[in-house]
């Protein structure tokens, strides 16, 4: 009797719709750190194996990780992903003037990163975790600070989405991390919290961070408009969308996918810590590009003795702190840029500390050529202004392969190297591409053991 009431126990499970099987693991989690006790909602769905992908989902200010958003369970359990729904602490928000749960999301490393990674060491002390796939999404002030975790963590986190949000007021942009980062942003035209307004410069200081094609790809569907700025040499792309009536929601069903949680994860999945990306890029706008219109995205061109000016704006509180500049942290830096037009004409480069007025940069060369000017930031993170000026205002000059590099002192990247092409060495793109008889550019040079970054002249 007992045996045919088994029998038919399995049956009725069997016929359970997937919805209500249960996951492996679905509950509130605790720990401490720096002696301050944290909490997340772990998420681990039912029957995972081998290495297993990770992805760490960041509530908005106010809300909470049982609120599981704004990556959803259901996508886990098709993708077979274990997702981290984070605690965020309660803190001081002067744009409310409360206190409320939420992220340090200022772009610089806190106790939420020293969370974020003590998580990981226990989520990988219970699970096989793939450590190359593990990634981030947040919504609102948790989009906010995942443009800080791919500020400050990419060397963790391989990829990163955002839905309704990016940094403004207190959380001001900062975009100078250690690597370009494959980013995915999703809006809604309709956001008056978090601005839509604002978002085209977003757009373009994460476009030139990633040293992406500033001329996107578009493609509208059903209720979005689509933007792919595609990746340039050394970089990852950043994609838009637009979601039509779309207030400030952590969910849209009008994307291709018809959910933004699946949309996000289709975008993060495709990479991993071993994608390939030139980490000394720091800013490369492309103004060279064919139809990229230059005074819609900051840029000032060809206006009497100025060839080029970009940035110089400051907090405004119509702006919400959101403004076009080049940011650095302390490092060595190459900008480099080629002009073309007669030697005759001259032009100065300035790089200009927008705060403090200093110049970083400020020489004279003549045009017609590559120019390569060298310079340090030893103050921390700031903000600079570009401006390249022509000592004749009538001149016909143009500027192209315009961008900001760190500079190794270690590995000769300054080198022209006089065996190039011969067996003495071998050449790869940024990208890892071997390259033979190599002539201009910025490539890795491996000669035995040794492997550094040159420029051949």
């Amino acid at each position: 009797m007992k045996k045919h009431f088994d029998i038919i126990v399995m049956m009725f499970l069997m016929m359970l719709p997937a919805s209500v099987v249960a996951a492996k693991f679905n509950q509130m989690c605790y720990t401490t750190v720096n002696g301050t006790s944290r909490s997340y909602w772990l998420y681990v769905p039912d029957n995972i194996s081998g290495e297993t992908p990770l992805v760490f989902s960041l509530h908005g200010t106010g809300c909470r990780a049982t609120d599981k958003s704004p990556f959803r369970t259901d996508v886990a359990d098709k993708a077979k992903c274990i997702v981290v729904y984070p605690q965020g602490q309660t803190i001081h928000f002067p744009v409310f003037g409360a206190d409320l749960p939420g992220w340090r999301s200022t772009g610089e490393t806190s106790e939420d990163i020293t969370f974020f990674k003590q998580v990981i060491e226990e989520v990988a002390g219970k699970y096989t975790i793939d450590r190359k796939r593990i990634y981030c999404c947040g919504f609102s002030n948790g989009g906010m600070m995942t443009y800080t975790v791919a500020n400050v963590a990419s060397d963790v986190f391989a990829a990163f989405a955002s839905i309704s949000g990016y940094p403004i007021n207190e959380f001001h942009l900062h975009h100078s991390g250690m690597r370009p980062v494959p980013f995915l942003h999703i809006h809604g035209k309709a956001d008056d919290f978090v601005r839509y307004v604002h978002m085209p410069t977003i757009v373009d200081e994460m476009v030139a961070r990633n040293g992406c094609n500033p001329v996107a790809t578009k493609t509208s569907g059903w209720g979005y408009d689509k933007s792919v700025f595609a990746a340039g040499e050394g970089g990852f792309p950043y994609i838009y969308y637009e979601i039509n009536g779309m207030g400030h929601n952590d969910f849209t069903n009008a994307t291709e996918d018809g959910n933004s949680a699946q949309t996000m994860w289709n975008f993060i999945s495709q990479y991993t810590l071993d994608s390939k990306c030139d980490t000394t890029l720091k800013w490369r706008p492309a103004v060279e590009s064919s139809n990229w219109n230059a005074a819609a995205h900051g840029f000032t061109l060809n206006s009497g003795r100025t060839l080029l000016s970009f940035g110089g704006d400051q907090y405004t509180q119509a702006n919400q702190n959101v403004y076009h500049s080049i940011q650095l942290e302390n490092g060595s830096y190459q900008l480099r840029l080629h002009v073309s037009g007669t030697s005759a004409n001259s032009v100065t480069l300035q790089l200009k500390n927008i705060t403090s007025g200093k110049y970083l940069v400020n020489t004279t060369s003549e045009a017609g050529k590559d120019i390569v000017a060298d310079f340090k930031v030893s103050e921390g993170w700031g903000e600079y202004k570009l401006d390249i000026l022509r000592e004749n205002s009538s001149a016909s000059l143009s500027i192209s392969n315009l961008a900001i590099y760190e500079k190794s002192e270690n590995t000769g990247v300054n080198a022209a190297i006089a065996e190039a092409g011969t067996s003495k060495a071998q050449y790869y793109t940024i990208s890892g591409i071997k390259v033979v008889n190599p002539s201009k550019g910025v490539f890795i040079k491996k000669s035995g053991n040794k492997t550094s970054k040159v420029i051949l002249k």
